[in-house]
């Protein structure tokens, strides 16, 4: 397969190391399936980026519709580009991007609304993330789901640095991505107020690096912080869904349980499911 053009570009790097859109929307559906006793149909996607979760979820089927909101417009554009002008027509038609601030309500009301990749953590203080569920939750049909990506343990309350060998896969374009390295370094942290800055890097074969590719300014937010403003929002229940650990592999188990409790580790991952 021919080498695609985008070997080099940091949002089809970023797709290709970060994101599993068919992964996260099993699981959407999974979820809301087992507690609603039927499928949803209707997603917004907040700081949607390239609108590739956006798009696949349009791909599923002839009654799924999309909203995704961004207020990067190139980033936006890029999507529209790479992914919402190869899909087949019908399928475009249930795609809606919007640069909007995700703080705002949109209609119809939507079954689920998505903030994945730790992008709601841009809302530093109290009172903005509260005006953000607020806007989800008034964006949801009754009985509709907000569904949102969380990390932490011991080691994410200081420096760190790791690296993840990224395969070779099929790019957007639908040409060869070569393998590369993808690098996540947290370089600040402040314990006073969980301000983190964060950057991702990437490293290639020929031995040159994409240095700051992304840089984040967020707040690390605690789940007791995060279910007790999702309630004050509006939202009924809130549940917290949380990556195993395989102790054979040392490493992820990619299989994620409703917890109640768990045992703090170095780092985890979870989503966190409010209904409304």
């Amino acid at each position: 397969m021919r080498r695609s053009p985008l070997a080099r570009d940091r949002l089809a790097l970023y797709e290709a190391s970060v994101q599993s859109p068919d992964y996260d929307l099993d699981f959407i559906e999974r979820v809301f399936r087992r507690t609603r006793g039927r499928r949803p149909k209707r997603l917004r996607e907040d700081f949607c980026g390239t609108a590739a979760l956006a798009c696949a979820w349009a791909l599923r089927g002839r009654d799924h519709h999309v909203v995704g909101l961004d207020l990067d417009a190139a980033t936006l554009d890029w999507g529209r580009r790479w992914h919402l002008a190869r899909m087949p027509r019908a399928a475009r038609a249930r795609v809606e991007l919007l640069r909007r601030d995700v703080r705002s309500v949109t209609r119809p009301g939507a079954d689920v609304v998505v903030a994945f990749n730790f992008s709601w953590w841009i809302f530093r203080e109290r009172r903005e993330l509260l005006r953000y569920f607020r806007a989800a939750r008034a964006s949801l049909k009754p009985g509709g789901m907000l569904i949102a990506h969380t990390y932490g343990g011991t080691a994410c309350l200081e420096i760190q640095a790791e690296r993840r060998r990224i395969a070779p896969s099929q790019g957007p374009d639908g040409l060869r991505m070569p393998g590369f390295t993808y690098e996540w370094q947290q370089s600040y942290f402040n314990p006073i107020d969980h301000h983190v800055r964060c950057h991702i890097h990437f490293r290639f074969r020929d031995g040159t690096r994409m240095r700051r590719a992304f840089t984040y300014e967020w707040r690390m937010w605690m789940l007791p912080e995060v279910k007790e403003l999702l309630l004050e929002a509006g939202f009924r229940a809130v549940d917290v869904w949380v990556e195993g650990w395989d102790h054979r592999r040392h490493q992820p188990s990619d299989v994620f349980r409703r917890r109640k409790w768990f045992e703090n580790q170095l780092g985890w991952l979870a989503y966190i499911v409010a209904w409304a």
